[in-house]
């Protein structure tokens, strides 16, 4: 995901200056009788509720209900990793045989300043790489928003606000998660299966980033939550979920045939966006009522730009 954080705010500035007059809250009645309010909140206040979501979503993840779904992701994981070897090399067979390349055919098309403002797809394969790709979340986020305010759409904007905020917490949550398990990907694996170095300097995990950042897969925990989010906001809508897990399972195929990643990377990865997507839609219907959590909070959430051009998310705390 490269330059997010100037698409971010330049689309969150064009959905601020569309807002019309204040309307406190908005309900919608589902099919089955039951009912979804939305107020009014900026999008800035939803992403300050980053902390605190992220924080019902670790607490959620542990609750004693959800230990057997915990078992299950640690025994996929195991059960997987003894087959991940075997799993790429079928997958790159088949890749061979769809005629599907196994390259990064991503090319840019936007250079700002000399450097590349966007990359994207040149092919069936890097279109399929793609998908997981931040800017999908953000043009997704861009319709919500502006839909959201030029209708006066609470329900719309406040899905915008979601897939903003669930982009940034998804990512710290992965970036932690990655510098702790250290695991090579498929194309820079000096043994079968990649080898695991858990804890990799911060200077060495810059430098070397494919040596460590196989587990989780960052792109299937976005593109979970994306459909996670949206699916939680319009659950009358009988064809996000069927046409997102079809795109997700793409994905899941491209990201293997390309080498990077393998199988036993994405249980985790899917249960980090699913269970992020969870927390933050949940709290997105009532964050407009509450007085304001990014200035109730001493933590906040932060988008970053590296060096190397490379967007992050990064977590402040002031003392």
């Amino acid at each position: 995901m490269r330059k997010i954080l100037a698409s971010l705010l330049l689309l969150g500035f064009c959905a601020a200056g569309l807002r019309a007059q204040e309307t406190p809250s908005q309900t919608y009645t589902l099919k089955d009788g039951s009912t979804l309010t939305y107020a009014k909140s900026g999008l800035w206040r939803t992403i300050g509720a980053g902390p605190s979501d992220w924080g019902v979503f670790v607490k959620e993840s542990f609750k004693k209900d959800n230990l057997p779904w915990l078992a299950f992701i640690g025994a996929s994981t195991f059960v997987l990793a003894e087959h991940d070897q075997k799993i790429y090399s079928h997958a790159k067979r088949l890749g061979r045989k769809l005629r599907i390349s196994s390259k990064d055919n991503t090319k840019t098309y936007l250079k700002i300043g000399g450097v590349s403002g966007f990359r994207g797809p040149s092919d069936v394969g890097s279109a399929m790489y793609f998908l997981g790709d931040g800017w999908v979340n953000i043009g997704l986020f861009g319709y919500f928003e502006t839909y959201g305010w030029l209708k006066k759409d609470w329900r719309a904007a406040q899905t915008g606000h979601q897939l903003a905020e669930g982009l940034l917490v998804t990512g710290f949550t992965t970036q932690v998660i990655k510098r702790v398990t250290g695991r090579e990907t498929p194309r820079a694996a000096t043994a079968r299966g990649g080898v695991w170095r858990m804890f990799p300097s911060f200077k060495d995990f810059q430098a070397h980033r494919t040596r460590y950042d196989a587990v989780p897969s960052g792109h299937m925990a976005t593109g979970m939550m994306t459909i996670t989010v949206i699916a939680a906001n319009y659950p009358d809508n009988k064809y996000v979920k069927p046409i997102g897990y079809t795109l997700l399972t793409a994905l899941a195929f491209q990201m293997v045939n390309n080498g990077v990643h393998w199988a036993s990377d994405y249980p985790l990865g899917l249960a980090v966006g699913y269970g992020v997507g969870r927390a933050i839609a949940a709290s997105g219907r009532t964050a407009a009522r509450r007085s304001g959590p990014a200035a109730a909070s001493a933590a906040s959430f932060a988008p970053y730009l590296s060096p190397e051009g490379a967007v992050g998310a990064a977590m402040t705390y002031k003392f």
